[in-house]
């Protein structure tokens, strides 16, 4: 029988907890960590990883039923005492302090040898165990990423394997006909008055000194990205050549307003904005990423878009690339918990510009990063950004270094920047530093401004 590495911890380690923890927690560690290696969540990988969880839930199981009786508790612990060589006698003077061990680059270690042996599900309970302790260790998050995303490949090749002929052979026929189905939408395209330009798009963490004690930065890998021809054909369908003077680089969705007086009105068709270039139009349903950590997360969902990250995680976005810098953005906002609102300008996680609100309290911030150093533009408390239902529409305007930002209406911030990064790229955000951020995202509208 193999040995596993944390058959060599004892049952506080195991549990995650510490040696004073209460029955309460002792119970809340048992249920999260059960839950992550119950044999039932296995039963596609392979007889390696499914002989793991299966040892490590018994054990798991075994640490729980002693540490929440109390006299077995306490038998434990004098029985660890005796193995550690300490004497239960409270005249006894104190051992001498232990060497101090590096736990956290011993776990990472023993992360990397079975990510490199293919042990992936050993790998993961290592990375996990760590981010108890440092989610932000090393680049943990990313290996963390890439094993989970290789254990669900894993599984499903073996579904696929398992699958019987005709049903593989049908699988190909289908991928080649949405090729062809592509190449002549992207032909289509190239041959039309109208060129597109390929859209941009991407999400991660930036972790910022608010933080950290210094600047660390964890980006998720973003989608392998398509040729250009085909994603322009994925993003667009044939449609007949609008007039010159309305380019549209995606469909445009018709808004209606809303009868719902709970729901703020969408951005009002004034002379202005309907004389400028509309650069996208959506209710971010296709080509914004979708990416599930496990402190965080991005994507569509029932028809808007979700941003979530727990506590101390940092500023989490996604963008798109447009074809201007000098934009009108506009979007409805629906802030569940923290502060969620937009980014702005950019260009990269050490320089950008972001603009967020918290309606429970009525704060507001814009933050510019400029070099991996964050500054704070503007910020402050307003009775008129506390909003009962947590709703809002937001509407920013970027023009050179210059910025004006309102909400339902009544300008918030109105100043001149002049280090503004010059980018092309626009999204949205939650910062979640001091508690947990989430917001929903709907009906969103870039225009380029003259």
């Amino acid at each position: 029988m193999p040995v596993y590495d944390f058959e060599e911890l004892d049952f506080y380690e195991l549990l995650g907890v510490s040696r004073s923890a209460s029955p309460e927690e002792i119970k809340r560690a048992y249920r999260r960590e059960i839950a992550r290696y119950h044999p039932d969540r296995y039963v596609n990988a392979s007889p390696e990883d499914l002989e793991y969880a299966r040892r490590r839930s018994q054990l798991l199981t075994e640490a729980y039923a002693t540490l929440s009786n109390p006299s077995a508790r306490s038998a434990y612990n004098l029985d660890r005492r005796r193995q550690s060589g300490r004497s239960p006698s409270r005249t006894a003077p104190p051992p001498p302090p232990p060497t101090q061990r590096d736990h956290q680059a011993e776990l990472y270690q023993q992360a990397r040898n079975h990510f490199e042996a293919g042990r992936y599900v050993q790998a993961i309970a290592a990375l996990r165990q760590l981010h108890q302790i440092n989610p932000f260790y090393r680049d943990s998050a990313a290996l963390l990423a890439d094993a989970e995303s290789r254990l669900r490949d894993r599984a499903a090749e073996k579904r696929l394997a398992a699958a019987p002929i005709p049903l593989r052979h049908l699988t190909l026929i289908a991928g080649a006909v949405v090729v062809l189905v592509l190449v002549s939408g992207a032909i289509w395209r190239l041959g039309s008055q109208h060129s597109l330009r390929s859209a941009d798009a991407g999400a991660g963490v930036i972790v910022t000194p608010d933080t950290l004690p210094s600047p660390v930065s964890v980006e998720a890998t973003p989608p392998m990205p398509l040729p250009t021809v085909l994603l322009a054909a994925l993003t667009t369908s044939p449609v007949p050549s609008p007039p010159p003077q309305a380019t549209v680089a995606l469909p445009t969705l018709t808004v209606q307003e809303s009868s719902d007086p709970l729901m703020p009105t969408p951005l009002s068709r004034s002379p202005e904005a309907e004389g400028a270039l509309l650069l996208r139009d959506d209710t971010f349903d296709r080509g914004w990423a979708a990416v599930r950590r496990t402190t965080w997360s991005v994507g569509p969902r029932d028809g808007r878009y979700r941003v979530a990250a727990e506590a101390q995680v940092g500023v989490i976005w996604s963008y798109r690339s447009v074809s201007s810098s000098n934009i009108r953005m506009n979007v409805d906002v629906e802030v569940v918990e923290g502060k969620g609102g937009v980014i702005l300008r950019f260009r990269d996680e050490q320089n950008y510009l972001i603009f967020v609100v918290a309606p429970q309290t009525g704060d507001f911030l814009l933050e510019q990063m400029r070099n991996g150093t964050p500054t704070t533009i503007a910020s402050g408390t307003r009775d008129d950004l506390r909003f009962p239902d947590r709703l809002f529409r937001l509407d920013a305007r970027l023009r050179a270094s210059q910025i004006s930002i309102a909400v339902n209406g009544k300008v918030v911030v109105e100043t001149d920047i002049p280090s503004l990064p010059t980018a092309s790229r626009f999204g949205v955000a939650v910062v979640a530093r001091e508690t947990r951020s989430e917001a929903w995202f709907d009906n969103l509208e870039i225009r380029a401004l003259p």
